[in-house]
C-alpha cells in the first residue's frame, strides 16, 4: 500500500518525487508555495521509500504509474464541471518523478496543470545529454553531519555548496536517501524505462505547463527537456542559471517565482 498524506482544502495537486528520496524533499519544496495558492495537496511515498513498503520483484516504472494512478484517483474529488467524473489534479514531478509524472498524465487522461522540475526525460542513461560537473559555490566550513554518506552526496550532486542549501539536504533529502529500500532502488534501475508508451499524451494536454531545470543539473541535465517542452500546447520552459539538481534548494527565489507564476496560469 503507497503511503500518502493530504494536506489543505481546494483544487487538488499530487506530488512525485524522484528515486532514494520521498515526499518530505516536495514537502520541503512546494508546501508552502501550494498551501498560499488554496491548494489540496497529496502527497505520496512511492513503493520502497519513506513510509510505504516496497517489493523489488514487481518493482518497476510501470509499476510505480499504476499504482500513483490508483491511489489519484481513490483521492480525487468530484468534478464540479463534468457529473459522474473525477476532478482534473495539478500533477506535480520532480527528477524520476517528473518521468512518472508524465505517465501520470496519461493514466488519468489529463491534467489541470502539469509541473515539472528537474525532470528525467531520457530514461537511458547512455543516451540522456548532461552538462559537466560543476561547482558554482563552494563553502569550504560545511556543517556536515558525523555520516560519511551525507558529504559524499551532497558533493556529487550540489552545485551551490553553502550552508542554506546543505541544511535543506540534511533536512530532506539525506534521511530518506539512507531509508530507501535499496533492493526497491536497485531493481527500478534495472526496469527505469517505461514499457508503455506516453503516445500523444503531453500533445493532446491544452493545459498550463511548466518545465524548470537547471543550467548545471549534470544528472538529468536540460537539453533532453527541449523536445518534451515541444509537444506542450501551452508550455512555459524556465532553464536557470548556477543550480543543478537541487535547484529548489540552490535558487529558491527563482523557483518560487517560477511556482506562483504556473500556479497563476493553472487556478
Amino acid at each position: 500500500m503507497m503511503q500518502h498524506e493530504l494536506r489543505g482544502e481546494g483544487p487538488t495537486a499530487v506530488f512525485v518525487h524522484g528515486l532514494t528520496v520521498d515526499r518530505r524533499v516536495m514537502i520541503e519544496a512546494f508546501d508552502e508555495l501550494f498551501a498560499d495558492a488554496g491548494v489540496r495537496r497529496l502527497y505520496v511515498d512511492l513503493p520502497g521509500h519513506g513510509a510505504s513498503p516496497g517489493d523489488a520483484a514487481h518493482a518497476s516504472a510501470d509499476a510505480f504509474v499504476d499504482e500513483l494512478a490508483a491511489l489519484v484517483r481513490a483521492n480525487l474529488a468530484p468534478s464540479t464541471v463534468r457529473a459522474g467524473e473525477l476532478e482534473a489534479p495539478l500533477v506535480v514531478g520532480y527528477s524520476y518523478g517528473g518521468y512518472l509524472a508524465q505517465a501520470l498524465v496519461r493514466e488519468l487522461g489529463g491534467a489541470r496543470g502539469l509541473l515539472l522540475v528537474c525532470p528525467v526525460v531520457e530514461p537511458d542513461f547512455a543516451r540522456r545529454v548532461q552538462p559537466q560537473r560543476r561547482v558554482a559555490s563552494h563553502d569550504p566550513e560545511l556543517p556536515y553531519s558525523a555520516d560519511p554518506r551525507e558529504r559524499e552526496a551532497f558533493a556529487e550532486v550540489a552545485v551551490q555548496m553553502t550552508r542554506p542549501v546543505l541544511a535543506k539536504f540534511q533536512r530532506a533529502v539525506h534521511p530518506a536517501n539512507v531509508a530507501a529500500d535499496a533492493s526497491v532502488v536497485q531493481a527500478v534501475r534495472a526496469r527505469y524505462a517505461m514499457s508503455r508508451p506516453l503516445g500523444d499524451a503531453l500533445a493532446r494536454l491544452d493545459v498550463p505547463a511548466t518545465v524548470v531545470c537547471g543550467r548545471d543539473d549534470h544528472w538529468a541535465g536540460w537539453q533532453d527537456a527541449v523536445p518534451l517542452v515541444a509537444q506542450l500546447k501551452r508550455p512555459h520552459f524556465v532553464v536557470l542559471p548556477d543550480c543543478g539538481h537541487l535547484l529548489p534548494f540552490e535558487q529558491p527565489l527563482a523557483f518560487a517565482q517560477t511556482v506562483r507564476d504556473f500556479l497563476a496560469r493553472a487556478l
